[in-house]
């Protein structure tokens, strides 16, 4: 009789302040989210609307390619842990 060797799976590495950043920045998107859709889009006027509204895209802008760039790497890494043994996931 043969002994069997259990398989025991890594535990995940957790990073709990990278997690904890994670939280923040969605807290922060749902909130500029939600001072968004109660602008008027249809009515704004006005040069300090415009200056306004300018500054905000433009950091806005910026921190989606910080984003796009920490998404590659993640996306990336999660799809390499994330094997399954029934093949790739379907393309949408």
């Amino acid at each position: 009789m043969s002994s069997v060797t259990p398989i025991v799976p890594a535990p995940l590495k957790y990073d709990t302040q990278a997690q904890a950043l994670w939280q923040e920045v969605a807290d922060a998107s749902d909130a500029i989210s939600k001072l968004v859709d109660n602008i008027p889009g249809l009515t704004v006027t006005g040069a300090e609307t415009r200056s306004e509204l300018e500054r905000a895209s433009a950091l806005l802008k910026a921190v989606a390619d910080i984003l796009r760039r920490t998404e590659r790497r993640e996306s990336a890494r999660y799809a390499k842990s994330n094997r399954s043994i029934l093949g790739p996931d379907p393309a949408p």
